[in-house]
């Protein structure tokens, strides 16, 4: 049986994997999205292990500020996820650019890996 954990995990990594298709489409808007929601699904999973509210953006945010101010977890971990949320509101205001899509698809692996090894 799949466990909540284990499901946002999963779509952590399988958002992800959809990044370069969306940019070589075209699909700018989705590529940016889908970045968004590799991110919002690995804080979703760490929240859940951690008993933590996941159900909505602001969680999202406290959670990781949770992580930071009351765990230690690195700093970093607030930019990435800023970053993250940058293309979830493009989504609404207009295309990023492709490059800068593929650049941030580093970091939002790091961001899930780091946030998998709290």
């Amino acid at each position: 049986m799949t466990t909540v954990v284990d499901y946002n995990s999963e779509r952590s990594w399988h958002f992800l994997d959809l990044v370069d298709d969306e940019v070589g489409r075209g699909e700018l808007e989705e590529a940016g999205n889908k970045l968004w929601g590799a991110a919002a699904h690995a804080i979703k999973a760490t929240a859940e292990r951690r008993g933590w509210p996941h159900g909505a953006h602001s969680d999202l945010e406290e959670a990781v500020m949770r992580l930071i101010d009351d765990e230690g977890a690195p700093a970093i971990l607030y930019i990435y996820y800023t970053s993250a949320s940058w293309f979830h509101a493009r989504f609404y205001g207009g295309p990023p650019d492709g490059t800068a899509i593929r650049h941030s698809e580093a970091e939002m692996a790091e961001f899930i890996r780091m946030l998998e090894n709290l």
